[in-house]
């Protein structure tokens, strides 16, 4: 084909490789992104099961939106040629990664881990086997971003399509039950899961075997042996979960990849449901629960000598050592009392301490209030986007939101101490820029200029594990404040009628997917009127313990 070449709306411009289907680099012409457009070769598309299952991957993974999983924005066909359009990525695929010979960091390699196995739980949760879990199927970006890809040959809850003779994955990812024809259930998905951990922490295969029958039967008699882990010095949580979500046998194996991404956030550190310090002890109201460690499971009086041997204090002004709490409505962190690094001259200020959410408010947190309160929900509302920061929110919006969730907007000093730590960093992450860690307009990756999930730029999380606190969309504090002429003037043409210095304006935080990171810094705030709202206007809430 010679290109450039038009189909629909989409400009092909570049062939980027293919088989029985052909993928190229194109411009949406009416949006102006860059995307891939996957088209079923001719030949390809005279055959009916070909075809079908073609149609079928496009229909499944058109429905799937999670941060961790490759983007359908549309399919369609083209004289007589079926065609998705898919999100542009750039980087290589793990597979790629792995034979490069790259020194990848433990840690960064068991993230790599936690990212596709949420990618998996959010795809059994939508009841898929995805069935062709691999190497070649991971994508990696240069900020080590998973996107899981391929759902050629996967099962739905009431369609499987295979065509004659065709292989169902890749011989040493099999699952033992596929290989005997026994039924397909999302455990085949953790076994291929494991296997592929295995060869990401270790950088060796799991099966050792050239042919398809000597592979086939290592997997179906023989036990995967622990020596390259242990040679490799993997620790042994991890070893442990590895081999659990490998078991031979269904019944043993780890039977969720829920279950999975707990035990890595739990050795990663980031497991919201397991606290380790003793400011746990000093919990919220009763109805939000808390897993407490058994080691800080004393008694008062015991408690008290601790306190008042000055090591309580250590506790609650380390910021590494946050307890969480598990919020029917998010997680939230406790922020220790203390002083911090306050304001673009680092004052130091004296907070007492406070919980606050570590993502924005969702969609799906805010249908939940708007449901039980009859509270209107905001213009331009799209149902159906779970995982979001709600949008097109004013300060009173969200004033009701935190009233009835039992919670509070935060003041501009504890958005700041929950973004900054204690040391008043310019950054999330520190005081050198990094546009790639954040969703804002500069980001080099050009498939973040819009809102996207709530969880989302992990690397960039702060101190005390917030996430998104630069990018993505601003944020209202419940802080009042006397706009500037300039912040009048900004607002004029922006709200009818045109706003005044005598209505309520308040501090925002945080900047959004529409502002550059030079724009975004910590230290930086806004002031708008408590009647406006925008597509990047969202909020989270505190709460005082």
């Amino acid at each position: 084909m010679k290109l450039p070449v038009r189909i629909s709306k989409y400009q092909l411009e570049k062939y980027l490789g293919g088989g029985m289907s052909e993928v190229y680099q194109a411009r949406d012409t009416v949006l102006g992104r860059t995307v891939a457009v996957k088209l079923l070769t001719a030949q390809a598309a005279t055959n009916e099961d070909t075809r079908a299952r073609f149609l079928l991957e496009a229909r499944v993974s058109s429905g799937i939106a999670h941060e961790n999983i490759i983007t359908t924005h549309d399919y369609g066909e083209e004289d007589g040629i079926p065609y998705m359009v898919l999100e542009f990525l750039t980087g290589q695929t793990l597979k790629d990664a792995l034979q490069s010979g790259e020194e990848i960091p433990l840690r960064k390699r068991a993230t790599i881990g936690l990212q596709l196995a949420k990618a998996l739980a959010h795809v059994h949760s939508l009841g898929l086997v995805h069935r062709d879990v691999k190497p070649d199927n991971v994508h990696l970006d240069a900020q080590g971003r998973v996107k899981l890809m391929d759902f050629g040959i996967v099962k739905t809850g009431d369609v499987t399509l295979t065509q004659a003779g065709y292989a169902l994955g890749t011989p040493h990812y099999v699952a033992p039950e596929m290989i005997m024809g026994q039924p397909v259930t999302p455990l085949v998905d953790v076994y291929s899961f494991g296997v592929l951990l295995f060869e990401l922490l270790t950088g060796k295969r799991a099966i050792q075997a050239d042919t398809v029958e000597r592979i086939f039967y290592q997997i179906l008699h023989e036990e995967i042996s622990s020596t390259p882990m242990e040679t490799a010095g993997i620790p042994m949580p991890l070893q442990e979960t590895v081999r659990a979500a490998m078991a031979r046998d269904p019944q043993v194996r780890t039977q969720s990849m829920a279950t999975v991404v707990a035990q890595l956030e739990d050795w990663l550190g980031e497991n919201p449901t397991v606290t380790r310090t003793v400011e746990s002890v000093a919990m919220p109201p009763a109805k939000r629960r808390v897993r407490v460690s058994n080691v800080w499971l004393t008694a008062a009086g015991a408690l008290a000598m601790v306190i008042a041997a000055g090591i309580g204090y250590f506790f609650l002004t380390e910021q590494k050592a946050s307890a969480r709490i598990d919020d029917p409505l998010g997680e939230m962190v406790l922020i220790p009392a203390g002083p911090f690094a306050y304001g673009a001259a680092k004052e130091p200020v004296d907070l007492p301490g406070f919980y606050i959410d570590v993502t924005e408010v969702s969609n799906e947190d805010y249908e939940e209030f708007a449901k039980a309160t009859g509270h209107p929900m905001p213009p331009d509302y799209v149902r159906g986007k779970p995982g979001l920061p709600v949008v097109n929110v004013t300060l009173d919006d969200a004033l009701a939101f935190a009233k009835w969730a039992g919670k509070r907007l935060p003041t501009k000093r504890e958005w700041e101490k929950a973004a900054r730590g204690l040391d008043g960093r310019n950054y999330p992450w520190g005081n050198e820029p990094n546009a790639a860690l954040a969703n804002v307009a500069d980001n080099p990756d050009d498939t973040w200029q819009h809102v996207v999930s709530t969880d989302a730029f992990r690397l960039g999380r702060s101190p005390f594990k917030v996430l998104q606190m630069i990018g993505n969309v601003r944020e209202f504090t419940g802080e009042q404040s006397a706009p500037t002429v300039t912040a009048l003037r900004a607002y004029n043409e922006k709200l009818s009628p045109p706003p005044t210095a005598d209505e309520r304006w308040y501090v925002v935080k945080g900047g959004s997917f529409h502002y550059k990171l030079g724009e975004t810094s910590l230290p930086m705030s806004e002031i708008i009127p408590a009647r406006y709202r925008a597509d990047d206007l969202g909020f989270r809430c505190v709460k005082d313990p």
